[in-house]
């Protein structure tokens, strides 16, 4: 049952690009790779709704899961590489790329799945621009909210 809830508080934290996004960095190993496999399994439940397939439907999805799974670990480890720079970029002290593969996981458990669903609803730019843009949302947002200084306290006389 610990899993099931640091899962869900997971999936809650990385609902809202803010402050405690940036903690997703140090989520434990299961847990992003339980966020590829979701990213994975909604866009299969997405492309087998809409998809015509001519195999029988449990093979199909299986192994449509298994070549989503491959292409959305290539399309994070691509962007990954983006999201390193742009931490270098926007953060006195840069992240190790360990570090950085779960942020980037993070960052598209939501936008990617529903990118897709645009997409194959025929809204191709759309989806496009929601995978994305969605992508650059998440990722920046939080950077970019952690590196405004807070405003020190007043100190009381």
């Amino acid at each position: 049952m610990r899993f099931l809830s640091q899962l869900l508080n997971y999936l809650q934290t990385t609902l809202i690009p803010n402050r405690v996004f940036l903690k997703t960095r140090l989520a434990d190993v299961t847990l992003y790779f339980c966020g590829l496999a979701w990213i994975s399994l909604w866009t299969t439940i997405i492309d087998s709704i809409l998809l015509d397939q001519s195999i029988p439907f449990v093979i199909w999805f299986i192994l449509h899961f298994i070549f989503i799974a491959i292409a959305v670990l290539l399309y994070l480890l691509f962007v990954s590489y983006l999201n390193r720079w742009l931490i270098q970029w926007l953060l006195p002290k840069p992240w190790a790329f360990r570090q950085v593969f779960p942020y980037t996981v993070a960052a598209n458990i939501w936008t990617f799945p529903i990118g897709v669903l645009f997409y194959q609803l025929g809204a191709t730019t759309v989806g496009i621009s929601v995978l994305l843009g969605g992508h650059i949302l998440y990722s920046v947002l939080p950077l970019v909210q952690a590196r405004k200084k807070k405003n020190p306290s007043k100190v009381q006389r």
